[in-house]
């Protein structure tokens, strides 16, 4: 009856864990002329939104990525325009062995992996890696079971540079290798991973878990039409016609989580300052305690928050979760030993 008990009182932090966060990208239509050259010097790069929210990749519960990186995107009548930035903190050690177009052994350079789902729907993609030379390679997916490996666009270019502290990309997608058009109001999902090879394996995703295993955790591309303000609640009302419930996405200050019925709106701060004031609670309650075998543990939970002083809010939010649920466990777990001795 005990343990039963104790799995009843762990049951909503193991729902509010399963909350998915979101990323959103938006993309603007191309107003001035670009030269892909792998420069990003063009007035068109300029005053445009900026994605710079990296996480681990590959991992289900990630942390920020280990380096800054950031892409932008524009659009016209023929296709899709990006510029990277890959900042590196050991440029002259970059991995670029790969010169020639398709070689499979690309992803092991350092490179970028970049996923294009023009349905939305998590099931097929079109995928280019690009190198450090501009070098790439690209196939697609049209579904779990059939991988188009040999499938090569016709329009794509490529051209990639190196700088003292960052190397970039900048490309051209015609909409016919895209498998796709966008159009003004149009939803895609989208990834960018990095793989970094300067100091070991460094890999980075723009969305929290995206890789191509996950597609279901890209991100979501919109077309805007460059003039309307895309505040919390349009993105929070876009999304709820693609994104599979129960979802969040932060936009700013403001977390937008949505489980079905409602938008429902929280200020972030207020959300990091509860789940500070939940810890303490905690923490005073263990202590507090008679059975001290699980004492250390607690110490070595609170030590994950040593640094998180300079965390994006949505991860210090989460960081401050996953502290809270494991108090609780250890919480429940030393009355659990209470009242079975």
């Amino acid at each position: 009856m005990k343990k039963l008990f104790l799995a009843t009182l762990l049951l909503p932090v193991a729902l509010t864990a399963q909350m998915r966060e979101l990323s959103f990208y938006e993309v603007r239509p191309k107003k001035s002329e670009i030269i892909i050259d792998g420069k990003l010097d063009e007035k068109a790069w300029q005053n445009i939104p900026v994605h710079s929210n990296y996480y681990e990749y590959w991992k289900s519960n990630p942390k920020p990525g280990a380096l800054d990186t950031s892409f932008r995107m524009l659009y016209d009548a023929n296709g899709l325009y990006m510029a990277v930035v890959n900042y590196e903190d050991n440029i002259t050690a970059l991995r670029r062995t790969i010169f020639e177009y398709d070689n499979g052994s690309i992803w092991q350079d350092d490179c970028g992996e970049f996923f294009f789902d023009p349905v939305a729907d998590g099931i097929g993609y079109t995928k280019f890696t690009i190198n450090a030379n501009g070098a790439f390679a690209d196939m697609r997916r049209q579904d779990l079971a059939v991988y188009l490996n040999d499938w090569s666009g016709t329009g794509t270019v490529v051209k990639a540079s190196v700088g003292k502290n960052a190397w970039y990309i900048e490309a051209f997608f015609p909409w016919e290798d895209l498998n796709g058009i966008g159009k003004e109001g149009s939803l895609w999902q989208f990834c960018h991973a990095r793989f970094s090879w300067t100091k070991n394996f460094r890999g980075m995703a723009s969305s929290p878990g995206g890789n191509y295993n996950a597609t279901d955790k890209f991100g979501y591309l919109y077309f805007s039409d460059g003039k309307t303000e895309l505040s919390p609640n349009v993105i929070g009302n876009l999304l709820k016609t693609k994104a599979a419930i129960p979802w969040c996405i932060p936009c700013g200050n403001i977390l937008i989580s949505y489980r079905g019925t409602i938008l429902k709106t929280d200020e972030l701060d207020e959300l990091i300052a509860q789940e500070k004031n939940k810890m303490r609670y905690y923490a005073l309650e263990i202590a507090a305690l008679e059975d001290k075998s699980l004492d250390a543990a607690a110490a070595k939970v609170l030590k994950e928050l040593n640094g998180t002083e300079k965390l994006s809010k949505m991860i210090l939010y989460k960081t401050y979760q996953s502290v809270n649920n494991a108090l609780f466990d250890i919480k429940w777990q030393k009355l659990l030993n209470n009242n079975l001795r």
